[in-house]
């Protein structure tokens, strides 16, 4: 059993895939894989075609009309006989063909129709942008996730190396007699503890790597097992961790220097998701003075130029030029108008309530991921202070107990939290980043 569990650990020869994700694939990715900011981004667009066709009511229409009419019974005038008998008032068929022209004029309700249609297209195009803010917000979200999964599998791999390398001394030491047996256990126990630490840590990024493909649309290359970080190519960790998938990701340095500019902008006048609100509200105004409009005459201009057949008693086609003009004025519909008035003008104010709502509460996440950021980034100062000391700490302690002056507990304590601290500090970044990033996406452009 133990030589087949050796033959296991034994280091794979085949060479892994690699995956590399940029943040910028992964903005772009997201958008081009969101249903949902493409359901908005066709929304906007329909909503725009409405606004161009509520336009052309304002203005005269030209159609082509026809009518073909057949009529059994043919009325007749009685003539005598020496005048050629009955004579028929027209023909059993009936045509008429030819363009008609009209112009419609109200007090207002086709002027209100388009505007309600223009906010209503500009409400759907900052619903859209919000969408598209939100989904590059999950995306960057997602792929600063996949940096920190990365670096903690980086970071316990490192102190794996670390634990490694003092085993490897400390059973030089034993076998020399000049360490005891339980140390060498102990050391035994530490390395034991990090490979069960970087098995979990290479799970938790297998599964942050399907949620970031899932998100952004990026694949990578299937059947390769649970990944590595890239940087970890070609590093002797025991033997046992061999992955077929390698994933790099950018620094976090230059993420955050691209996102820094966020932090000192303030908190956007226009906000998509406020303003979507507020073009719906105007769209619902527009619409109860489209219905109060419609209380108003509305005339309506016509003309036509027609063949028509047959010109009476007379069996031929002839060139019929008529104009005419209609006049509309609604007397009493039974409140209909009155109604339909009254739900716009509530359904406006609801809009402008939850536009208010919207906006306060982006003043209110804008506050707190401003303040959280400052704080994130007092804390990562004493992070890296905490840093500097636990490495400092480690090497001590390792010297010490190697010239004698100390135990394997101080050592394996101080390993500890050397890891700790790196692994705060690679947590703090991320978090760092995400703030950035959603203080990005409630800024000024």
């Amino acid at each position: 059993m133990k030589l087949i569990l050796i033959f296991l650990m034994l280091p794979c020869t085949a060479r892994a895939a690699e995956f590399t994700a940029t943040l910028k694939a992964a903005e772009q990715g997201a958008l081009a894989a969101s249903g949902q900011y493409k359901s908005a981004k066709f929304s906007a667009q329909a909503a725009a075609a409405a606004e161009a066709a509520a336009g052309t009511l304002l203005y005269p229409r030209l159609s082509l009309e026809g009518s073909l009419r057949y009529i059994h019974t043919i009325s007749e005038i009685p003539m005598p006989a020496a005048a050629g008998g009955a004579r028929p008032l027209g023909d059993n068929w009936n045509y008429s063909i030819g363009p008609s022209a009209y112009w419609t004029l109200d007090g207002g309700t086709l002027r209100a129709g388009r505007e309600a249609a223009r906010h209503t297209a500009s409400g759907r195009s900052s619903e859209a942008e919000n969408v598209r803010r939100q989904t590059l917000l999950k995306a960057r979200v997602s792929y600063f996730q996949l940096q920190l999964a990365l670096e903690k599998v980086y970071l316990i791999a490192e102190n794996l190396q670390v634990a490694l390398s003092q085993f490897k001394d400390m059973e030089l030491g034993v076998k020399a007699g000049s360490r005891s047996r339980l140390d060498g256990i102990r050391a035994r126990q530490e390395t034991t503890a990090r490979r069960r630490d970087l098995l979990r840590a290479r799970a938790e990024l297998s599964s942050v790597l399907r949620e970031f493909s899932f998100v952004t649309g990026l694949e990578p290359p299937a059947g390769t097992g649970m990944p590595l970080d890239a940087r970890m190519a070609g590093k002797d960790y025991g033997g046992e961790t061999f992955a077929g998938l390698l994933v790099r990701a950018e620094p976090y340095e230059e993420i955050l220097s691209r996102l820094l500019p966020a932090a000192e902008k303030g908190l956007g006048s226009e906000l998509p998701a406020v303003t979507a609100m507020s073009e719906a509200a105007a769209a619902w105004r527009a619409s109860a003075s489209a219905q109060k409009a419609e209380k108003l005459p509305r005339l309506t201009l016509s003309a036509r130029s027609s063949i028509d057949y047959p010109n009476g008693p007379d069996l031929y086609s002839f060139v019929q030029n008529s104009a005419g003009l209609s006049l509309q004025l609604p007397l009493f519909e039974s409140g209909r108008l009155e109604e339909r008035q009254k739900e716009s003008r509530l359904n406006a104010e609801a809009a402008a309530e939850r536009g208010g709502d919207a906006a306060r509460a982006a003043g209110r996440d804008f506050a707190a991921a401003l303040d959280a950021y400052g704080a994130l980034m007092d804390e990562q100062a004493l992070n890296i202070d905490a840093l500097d000391d636990a490495g400092e700490a480690a090497k001590l302690a390792y010297a010490a107990y190697k010239a004698g002056g100390g135990t394997w507990l101080e050592v394996e304590s101080a390993n500890l939290k050397e890891l700790q601290a790196k692994t705060t500090a690679a947590s703090a970044n991320a978090e760092i980043l995400m703030k950035l990033a959603l203080l990005d996406s409630l800024s000024e452009d």
